[in-house]
């Protein structure tokens, strides 16, 4: 009889445990719905993960404990504390964190088993500080009388589709929608100019230049523009 009651606690003892470990597991995480929600991510980290922008961490094949902890630290704005990551991590529910977490986590690894961020971070490191040239520069002909040099930089709308897209068209970390007139009318009452200021300089959860460090000034400009009209 002792036996009989010692197997039938062990059997429940047991079946607890499957269940509360099962209850920890969850569901698999949603790679597809974890893409669509980072895109919000991608003016500062990438799609692929390789961020392009100094002191902006690769996110590319971390672990996905790693990066579940920390969205869920910058979500409560007490343990992990910057305004950009606060307001971007703040609507995340678990189930986005989880899935974003496993997207990232899941971006390339290159054969030898390396992360594409570490490999990244490596030639970084030992990248030479300066270039030899082995002949001067051929002289180019200066512009002929009458003759305007000038760059060209690219338009507002291939700024915008290029780096604000992601924030400005799902409303990310509190960013006014393209073409939102009730969200855009305070804000273009304040001036263009302080508008562009807030752009190059970063303002609450957006990062200077919208996360575009290869973007000029004057395409900076022309992207709120562009921004700016559409709400008229």
């Amino acid at each position: 009889m002792k036996t009989l009651i010692r197997i039938g606690l062990a059997a429940w003892l047991l079946a607890s445990s499957l269940a509360h470990a099962q209850s920890q597991i969850g569901p698999a995480p949603d790679i597809g719905a974890g893409k669509k929600r980072a895109a919000a991510c991608f003016a500062c980290h990438n799609g692929d993960g390789i961020s392009k922008i100094p002191g902006t961490p690769h996110l590319a094949g971390q672990e996905r404990s790693y990066l579940e902890s920390a969205l869920r630290a910058y979500r409560d704005g007490q343990t992990r504390q910057n305004a950009t990551m606060n307001a971007m991590a703040k609507p995340l529910s678990d189930r986005d964190i989880a899935n974003i977490a496993a997207y990232y986590s899941l971006q390339t690894r290159m054969n030898n088993g390396q992360t594409a961020a570490q490999a990244m971070e490596t030639i970084e490191r030992i990248r030479p500080v300066g270039v030899a040239v082995a002949e001067a520069p051929a002289l180019t002909a200066a512009p002929s009388s009458g003759t305007k040099a000038a760059t060209v930089g690219r338009s507002g709308e291939a700024v915008y589709n290029a780096a604000c897209m992601a924030c400005h068209t799902s409303g990310a970390a509190g960013a006014p929608k393209l073409g939102d007139k009730a969200a855009w009318s305070p804000r273009i009452g304040q001036g263009g100019a302080t508008l562009v200021q807030h752009a190059l300089q970063g303002f609450k959860g957006m990062p200077a230049k919208g996360g575009c460090s290869n973007c000029s000034d004057a395409e900076i400009k022309a992207a709120v523009e562009y921004l700016t009209a559409k709400a008229k």
